[in-house]
């Protein structure tokens, strides 16, 4: 005979790696944009590699973005639905 199952917490518990990504995208995105904005406005020697530099940090910070927040609505989809995993 089973045991019966002990209720979980009411709120969904954060993943302190989500926490660790959506601080690295910031940072990635706030990054990009400075060296992209510098890289437009100025005209010099080194334009080229700081665009290049500025759409890839910028791009790093989107997608890891994107990876937090679909684990985010995963973990969300899975409480509501009643598949409470618990971190």
């Amino acid at each position: 005979m089973r045991a019966p199952r002990v209720p979980l917490d009411a709120r969904p518990k954060s993943n302190p790696l989500g926490n660790l990504a959506l601080c690295l995208a910031s940072i990635c995105l706030l990054i990009g944009t400075v060296l992209l904005h510098d890289g437009v406005s100025n005209s010099d020697v080194t334009q080229t590699a700081t665009i290049i530099s500025g759409a890839a940090l910028l791009s790093l910070g989107l997608m890891a973005l994107w990876f937090a927040m679909k684990s985010w609505v995963e973990r969300r989809r899975d409480y509501k639905n009643g598949d409470r995993v618990e971190w």
